[in-house]
């Protein structure tokens, strides 16, 4: 009776808890740790606990020879993984992203340093009795990998947070998987990252939070934070910036030397500025020539003055 009391205790406990076997792409789920490496816990689906574990990381159960093999994947492509059996406890789920060195693969690359970068982070909806994160009871997750990416091999972490016994220190629950991916595109963003594990410690406010009392009416997730193009975005509103302004000049200039154009016309009409003698063959010395003359001046100071104020409104339209 004992024996079979232990057992159903074990199995009671294995329920309660999860892996992420299979990955998920295409509408097709893989089977399991055909593309991800086989955790520790496949048997057990035991946490982590120990924001310290190098277990933390990937959860392999034979780092190096996990003999999971590599998913070709397009950059801006949504993958996943299945759940085995769902995310039964409340808290954060989080993707991380490694690129593999060069000369090294997905399956050679073991993570070491300070290559991971959160892709994704899950918030919590606030409600009058507490924190909900809508991963529970999801039996697949999923994650958009970022479109900018550079080609190359990665490894894809996913990551559940279990915060139900959160309130003392090493009461948080891991559970994480890694996957091997190829990914393929145009992109050309690479990103620093953190270590792992390195990037969290066991006081963090998003680690070690009691979810119950008093109950909490904000959550602070732990780690970096999710990598984002606002420094493109920043770059391309300072090149935006840089064209208007030199649009701006040039339009100063322009108008500056039309203004130049008009007071110069008016003062050799006037007799201010003694020409050349030459120029009396395109001045003419009757006051019908110098009338004429006249005319075709100030209709070319006109073409000349048209030609630059739209050159001028072209660059600017150029610069919206």
């Amino acid at each position: 009776m004992k024996c079979v009391a232990a057992a159903l205790a074990l199995l009671g406990a294995a329920q309660a808890h999860y892996t992420f076997p299979g990955l998920v792409y295409n509408g097709v789920t893989e089977a399991d740790w055909t593309f991800v490496r086989e955790t520790t816990n496949h048997y057990s689906h035991g946490p982590v606990q120990s924001v310290s574990d190098s277990q933390l990381r990937c959860y392999e159960i034979s780092p190096g020879s996990n003999g999971a093999g590599t998913k070709n994947v397009n950059a801006g492509d949504t993958v996943g993984f299945r759940v085995d059996t769902v995310i039964q406890h409340p808290g954060p789920l989080q993707f991380y992203m490694a690129k593999a060195p060069d000369g090294q693969t997905a399956e050679t690359f073991n993570g070491d340093g300070a290559v991971w970068f959160k892709i994704y982070e899950e918030h919590p909806t606030v409600t009058g009795t507490g924190l909900v994160w809508s991963s529970e009871n999801k039996a697949e997750v999923s994650v958009k990998i970022p479109s900018c990416l550079a080609p190359g091999y990665y490894l894809l972490r996913v990551e559940h947070i279990a915060l139900h016994s959160a309130g003392s220190t090493g009461g948080a629950q891991f559970y994480q998987a890694c996957a091997q991916l190829h990914v393929s595109g145009s992109g050309t963003k690479t990103f620093s990252g953190v270590s792992i594990p390195g990037a969290y410690s066991a006081s963090d406010p998003g680690i070690l939070i009691n979810l119950y009392y008093p109950v909490p009416t904000s959550y602070k997730n732990p780690g970096p934070a999710v990598v984002s193009l606002k420094e493109d975005k920043m770059h391309g509103s300072r090149r935006a910036e840089f064209r208007r302004n030199l649009v701006g000049i040039a339009q100063v200039l322009f108008a500056g030397v039309i203004f130049l154009v008009f007071v110069l016309a008016f003062v050799i009409q006037g007799g201010g500025i003694d020409l050349p003698d030459w120029t009396k063959t395109f001045q003419g010395t009757t006051p019908e020539q110098q009338a004429d003359y006249t005319a075709r001046l100030l209709a070319t100071v006109l073409v000349i003055s048209v030609i630059i104020v739209s050159a001028g409104a072209y660059l600017a339209r150029r610069s919206m």
